[in-house]
């Protein structure tokens, strides 16, 4: 086996190890994104739930309805 070989048979896979890891961070990054969006929405939703909650309350108090 030649230097030229060994360098190739090691050199290849481990830049192919490389670029797969970037690519691995990247996708991480991008999901970490989409899951912090997820999570903001999921709060505006729950105090919009909470908003309405608050709002059939006072209406169920005003009609005498027990809750």
């Amino acid at each position: 086996m030649t230097d030229t070989q060994l360098y190739l048979a090691i050199g290849i896979p481990s830049l192919l190890a490389l670029v797969n890891l970037a690519v691995i961070l990247t996708l991480f990054t991008s999901l970490s994104g989409r899951i912090q969006r997820l999570e903001e929405r999921m709060d505006h939703l729950v105090g919009a739930i909470n908003e309405l909650d608050k709002r059939l309350t006072k209406v169920e108090i005003k009609l005498g309805i027990q809750p």
